[in-house]
């Protein structure tokens, strides 16, 4: 039976930020990145039925989420395994896109994701850090709600304005025990949602539409777990 109570639990206690908490912000000005709201840019080049949802996109809520891809690490058959089970393949890089969620790999429908959580982190950004390691944490027990994917994107190394690099990722990973995906961002694409200096930020995609549900900068994951358990109820 699927969970439809506050899909992240111990987690709720977090609220530490470097940012304010906002439903609705738009990329800022300052350390944004490219414009991703015309085109499939950053990601697969087609889209349509039983593909994915075509332009325009948009960075609000309520818009179509941009099909970006980015590179880096999960487990082989992430589609197809419950997140407690999950085991990370650090020694395989690939193309993880928001596409995969939309239309998951063959044979895999009884695990089919209705939301996607994008967490978007940096190396120097504290908060991130105790965000990550708490959700991974949930994530490894079972306790995240099974119809919600996560993919961990990282866009800068602990040097604030350094792009993230493999083998820092691969040091993200390992000092996080992550099992959940984690990729790498360093042109920034995610900058065209929010000022890094608002750094972390949290969106949550319908899967199913690719339209954005909810985003929000800063570290408060008690508003995550009451998002998705307001969607699923």
């Amino acid at each position: 039976m699927f969970r439809t109570t506050c899909v992240i639990l111990a987690i709720a206690l977090f609220g530490c930020s470097d940012g304010d908490s906002d439903t609705d912000v738009g990329g800022g000005p300052k350390d944004s990145g490219p414009d991703i709201t015309s085109t499939p840019e950053g990601g697969a080049p087609m889209c349509g039925p039983n593909i994915y949802p075509c332009p325009p996109y948009g960075v609000q809520s309520g818009d179509v989420a941009a099909n970006l891809e980015f590179v880096g690490y999960s487990d082989p058959k992430e589609h197809c395994t419950d997140h407690k089970d999950k085991v990370m393949d650090i020694d395989n890089a690939r193309k993880i896109s928001f596409r995969e969620f939309h239309q998951p790999e063959a044979g895999c429908d009884s695990k089919k994701r209705d939301l996607l959580w994008v967490m978007v982190s940096a190396g120097w950004c504290g908060p991130c850090r105790t965000e990550v390691q708490q959700t991974q944490t949930e994530y490894a027990k079972g306790s995240v709600d099974s119809r919600v994917g996560i993919v961990n994107v990282v866009f800068e190394t602990d040097k604030l304005g350094v792009p993230i690099t493999d083998a820092f990722l691969k040091k993200w990973i390992t000092s996080f025990n992550l099992t959940l995906p984690a990729v790498m961002d360093p042109s920034f694409k995610m900058g065209a949602y929010f000022d890094k200096k608002a750094t972390p930020f949290n969106m949550l995609v319908e899967t199913k539409t690719m339209k954005i549900l909810y985003r929000q900068t800063g570290g408060d994951l008690s508003n995550i777990g009451k998002k998705i358990s307001e969607y699923f109820n």
